[in-house]
């Protein structure tokens, strides 16, 4: 006596196309979501950035810039400097957020907190931050002077 069920070949055929539809169509979802936080992320930084043109890319707005767009998925809109730390990295500072938006020109005397805030969007000089300032390596902030010496 056999004991359990018996299906013709037609329908485990059909069966595994179903499941392999299936699993398709779920890594399709899945991977349109990734791209879907990427396109909220890409949006958020397009729209802070443009803000932050509008103010002369003035460094002390980043943090105040409401993008009105959630990418944190609090159900809260972002900041600007939220969304650049998401894209450029938790430590990224608002100098770096305005050079990377800006595509600041590191010049001598440009504000900053620390020496990466002293490296331009396109590619990295050989300055540092000097008591709030940029200043190639070879000088330190003279405030007295209002230059690097």
């Amino acid at each position: 006596m056999r004991k359990g069920i018996s299906l013709p070949v037609n329908a485990v055929v059909v069966i595994a196309l179903a499941i392999m539809v299936m699993l398709m169509l779920a890594g399709f979802l899945w991977s349109s979501t990734k791209n879907t936080s990427n396109v909220v992320l890409q949006n958020a930084w397009d729209k802070g950035c443009n803000i932050l043109k509008s103010y002369n890319c003035d460094a002390d707005m980043v943090s105040s810039i409401d993008t009105e767009i959630d990418v944190t998925n609090d159900n809260v809109p972002d900041t600007f400097l939220t969304v650049c730390q998401m894209r450029h990295g938790s430590n990224a500072t608002k100098y770096t957020c305005r050079n990377k938006c800006c595509g600041t020109v590191i010049t001598e005397g440009l504000n900053c907190t620390e020496s990466r805030d002293c490296t331009s969007a396109v590619g990295g000089y050989d300055w540092y931050c000097s008591n709030n300032h940029c200043c190639p390596s070879d000088k330190t902030w003279n405030a007295a002077q209002n230059k690097c010496d």
